[in-house]
């Protein structure tokens, strides 16, 4: 089962990557309406992938002898940036009124850091 083992990690790299792909592509980009179609991308496509991947990890523990905590560092990413895009939604868009310009954004791009580095190592730890 290495074969399945090394499929996820790279599926799950993979995912991670185009995510910092679209978060660099959103900030070198030019201030205009269009940036909002990042935020698609990664809203509708990468977040379901990656919980998707978060959930399968999970469910495969046993058998692909993972660690867990790669399954949930996935769901917490993904699970915390969606609560926060629905924030309005769930009647805490006054705490988004605190942040300081940009301040969403680098909410995404902390936790996205911090999630890949945790992710790094534990990969690493298991090899």
């Amino acid at each position: 089962m290495i074969i399945g083992k090394k499929l996820l990690y790279v599926l799950i790299f993979c995912g991670m990557g185009v995510n910092g792909f679209l978060y660099l592509s959103w900030f070198l980009s030019p201030p205009n309406p269009d940036r909002v179609g990042y935020w698609f991308w990664i809203y509708l496509f990468v977040f379901p992938y990656l919980g998707f991947l978060g959930i399968a990890t999970l469910v495969l523990i046993n058998l692909l002898n993972i660690p867990s905590s790669i399954g949930i560092t996935l769901l917490l990413y993904v699970g915390i940036l969606a609560i926060l895009a629905n924030s309005f939604q769930l009647g805490l868009g006054s705490m988004l009124g605190w942040l300081p310009y940009l301040g969403y954004e680098f909410i995404h791009l902390i936790l996205f850091a911090l999630t890949l580095l945790c992710l790094i190592v534990f990969v690493q730890r298991r090899y």
